[in-house]
């Protein structure tokens, strides 16, 4: 349980904050070493092997993983639609008919629960529709078709597969450290992506002065996915391709463009390449913006030090 601890450092320079991606570039970066000296925000499966000051998940699956394992008792960690409901309502609530209507299919096994501890009253449920699911994936698999696109099917299990349906039921602790994503102005999280909502949670802390973007890919060195997690539960197969990266670049750019007064630093491993390399880049839709610059990862430790 020691990695589950958040351990509060004297000398931590809190105006700094790296948020962190879980782009391969950050493969071989001393995580605990980088919290002693900043703050460190990241994202989904991070917490299987290193606890940030700050956690932030979107996905339904990771997000009942992360909560089962424990973690969310000590650290904080955001969720979005994590909405509590009492233990009386179960019964009513967890139904095969919010799965599928086809009475054909045995629904047991598309039933996620956790155990319930004595003195935990109240359930989290997140689902999706498998009947729903199931013509989404035709349509798009037609769609590709009738356009004589290619299809990886390791693209589409990872979104449309059937292990992706179903009821995830987490019972929930009495007390714990969970906030929702949707606690920002507005009372939205702007369905943002997990790693542009630890910059823009990064960025509404008051004494937020600088932010580094690392492992924050965006890109892949290859065709291929880049994650440090993929093949792992709720990532995608390490032969599914590259996940483009628009929204990301968007969503990050809406949140430089809103705090003029945040230096930002894309942190890539290597300094800026002339020659077609896509993690050592300058992103084309973040030219002409004043409190963005580039540096390595090198660099970023001689500031940060």
């Amino acid at each position: 349980m020691a990695r589950f601890e958040n351990i509060k450092l004297i000398n931590k320079d809190t105006s700094k904050v790296v948020c962190l991606g879980n782009g391969e570039s950050r493969l071989g970066i001393d995580l605990p070493g980088l919290k002693q000296k900043v703050e460190v925000y990241g994202c989904n499966a991070l917490y299987r092997d290193f606890t940030p000051d700050r956690l932030v998940c979107v996905d339904i699956e990771m997000s009942h993983e992360i909560y089962r394992s424990g973690y969310c008792n000590d650290n904080v960690v955001y969720f979005r639609a994590w909405d509590k409901l009492p233990g009386e309502a179960y019964e009513q609530l967890v139904t095969p008919s919010h799965i599928s209507q086809q009475d054909t299919i045995d629904l047991k096994s598309y039933i996620h629960e956790s155990p319930r501890v004595e003195g935990w009253n109240e359930f989290v449920m997140s689902g999706q529709d498998l009947d729903r699911l199931r013509q989404y994936r035709e349509d798009y698999l037609t769609d590709c078709l009738d356009k004589g696109l290619d299809i990886n099917p390791d693209n589409i299990d990872i979104v449309l597969g059937d292990h992706h349906a179903g009821l995830w039921i987490t019972w929930v602790a009495p007390e714990d450290k969970v906030l929702k994503t949707e606690s920002l102005p507005g009372g939205t999280d702007y369905d943002f992506s997990s790693g542009a909502l630890c910059n823009l949670f990064a960025s509404l802390e008051e004494t937020t002065e600088e932010i580094y973007l690392l492992g924050m890919d965006l890109y892949s060195a290859t065709d291929k996915a880049n994650n440090v997690y993929k093949g792992t539960d709720c990532y995608i197969s390490p032969n599914g391709d590259e996940i483009p990266p628009e929204n990301w670049i968007m969503q990050h750019k809406v949140t430089f463009e809103k705090f003029p007064h945040i230096q930002y630093y894309k942190v890539n491993p290597k300094p800026i390449s002339k020659n077609n390399d896509k993690v050592n880049r300058v992103i084309e839709e973040w030219i002409g913006i004043p409190n963005l610059n580039y540096i390595t990862q090198k660099e970023m430790y001689e500031r940060i030090s």
